[in-house]
């Protein structure tokens, strides 16, 4: 991995959200089909406790939680899958609605070199639309 600080504390808090989407999806296999995935599957263990920069957030209940990114009420029926109790932990799972908290988006300029060093935005649309013909 790496020694930098803020890469190593993105990094653990990333593998805590990507765990939460791991039993999201497959809590959501075990309710469509009734299939325990950790009986069909060698599933490997997967707690992020082992890693120091992201126990912190796992002792934060942050995997525990799935957000609906929205307050419309729109996503409220995935109370209907994320329920009970989280495997690795045996914490309750939580819906909470609306976004994680965080900081303000800002609002930059455009970069004209957004999509590749060397690549200026016609050109990659010339690569995309060539590839997507040969579809």
């Amino acid at each position: 991995m790496t020694d930098h600080p803020t890469a190593r504390e993105m990094i653990g808090y990333l593998l805590v959200r990507g765990g939460t989407h791991i039993l999201a999806y497959a809590k959501a296999i075990e309710m469509a089909t009734g299939t325990d995935l950790t009986k069909m599957l060698p599933i490997p263990n997967l707690d992020n406790r082992v890693f120091d920069t992201a126990r912190k957030y796992e002792d934060l209940g942050y995997g525990n939680v799935l957000f609906t990114w929205n307050d419309d009420g729109e996503y409220k029926d995935i109370r209907q899958i994320w329920k009970g109790t989280n495997p690795s932990s045996g914490e309750k799972l939580i819906v909470k609605e609306g976004l994680p908290k965080g900081y303000a988006i800002p609002d930059f300029e455009d970069i004209p070199e957004e999509f590749a060093p060397g690549i200026g935005r016609d050109e990659y649309e010339q690569i995309a639309r060539r590839l997507l013909s040969d579809m």
